[in-house]
């Protein structure tokens, strides 16, 4: 059996077909996760997918995404109250996801003392240096670089300056889909790194722009390079099993938008069409969120707007996510993540081989 992840994701790698030097990337449903190993657990809730992320300890490796429609303070403390996390997102004004980062703040009142469960978008350009200290003085210590393309110049100089701010911050960069992306913004000083483009549900990029990379293939690209920064798989995740197959790829935490966007706790109000319920769901850079946040009208537009079921509570999808993943690594005979990378093997679905699977 292999000895790492790295050891049998390589190997991914070396069975990959390639096309004129590129490799056929694999996207979720073109691998599965295979058990060769007896298991020897008694039951799945002897598997413990704890992580450390920053300052937080992770029950449960989930964080929701930093978007309009997702992450506000009721969404952060529902996050926090099962043992994930949350990032406040930055389309909103400063003073608004101020008094957010107080509301989600369930660990102390005190804007002195440090939240640290609690993370919160900051952009790299225009008002993020007041946005910066704001949330900081409020209490925040973990800070997304909330950017399309996070292999940037402008993220190298804001994560710099933010640095020189204060040194008890742990900076989340991205978004990244290769190992050389990844290296960068890790050589850089990044703490934890989103791997993902265009493979989310609102996200338009890969149609207006052509870039894309599979949300599963640029985790397990990334993984080989790591050193320090954590890999934060992020885009494209629908269901349990594709949340289980990022951390088996090497993911220490996970990222979930449309996932959430249909909870209770999301923001905005539950819509009937058809005596079904819904919650709206648009991507940050969709055209009514560039109007509401920018004040005028878009001049380009690279995400969508749809509606997204409605799902209930938190509560209800968390807990089907672990159970899920729990589930994955008793078959894998893995009580933690590192025993899970160790012992998990996949196979690929070669009827998918010809569209983008190797």
């Amino acid at each position: 059996m292999t000895s790492s992840i790295f050891q049998s994701s390589g190997d991914l790698g070396s069975r990959a077909n390639r096309v004129n030097g590129a490799p056929l990337a694999f996207d979720y449903d073109d691998i599965s996760l295979v058990p060769r190993i007896v298991s020897t657990l008694a039951h799945r809730l002897d598997a413990e997918p704890a992580v450390n992320f920053g300052p937080v300890r992770l029950a449960l490796p989930i964080i929701g995404a930093p978007m309009p429609d997702v992450c506000g303070a009721e969404m952060c403390r529902a996050l926090t109250a099962v043992g994930a996390a949350g990032l406040l997102h930055r389309f909103q004004p400063i003073a608004a996801q101020v008094e957010s980062a107080r509301g989600a703040n369930v660990v102390t009142t005190d804007a002195s003392q440090s939240s640290p469960d609690l993370g919160a978008a900051v952009g790299v350009t225009g008002d993020f240096h007041e946005r910066f200290s704001a949330l900081y003085e409020a209490g925040v210590r973990v800070f997304c670089l909330d950017t399309a393309n996070g292999a940037h110049v402008q993220v190298k100089a804001a994560m710099n300056w933010c640095r020189a701010q204060a040194r008890d911050i742990f900076v989340v960069a991205g978004n990244v889909a290769s190992a050389e992306a990844f290296s960068w913004l890790q050589d850089q000083g990044a703490d934890a790194i989103r791997v993902g483009i265009a493979g989310g549900s609102v996200c338009e990029t890969r149609t207006e722009t052509g870039v894309f990379v599979p949300t599963p293939y640029a985790v397990w690209e990334c993984a080989q390079v790591k050193h320090h920064a954590l890999v934060v798989g992020d885009s494209g995740v629908r269901t349990p099993a594709d949340f289980c197959k990022l951390l088996a790829l090497g993911a220490d935490a996970v990222m979930l938008g449309s996932a959430l966007a249909g909870t209770r706790e999301a923001p905005g109000r539950v819509i009937l069409v058809d005596r079904n319920k819904y919650k709206i769901m648009r991507g940050a850079a969709s055209f009514s969120v560039q109007q509401e946040f920018g004040g005028q009208q878009p001049e380009y537009v690279e995400g969508a707007e749809t509606m997204v079921p409605y799902k209930g509570s938190v509560v209800d999808v968390t807990s089907r996510y672990l159970a899920g993943l729990r589930s994955s690594m008793s078959y894998m005979n893995a009580r933690t993540l590192d025993e899970y990378r160790t012992n998990v093997d996949f196979v690929f679905h070669h009827y998918r081989a010809g569209a983008r699977g190797v």
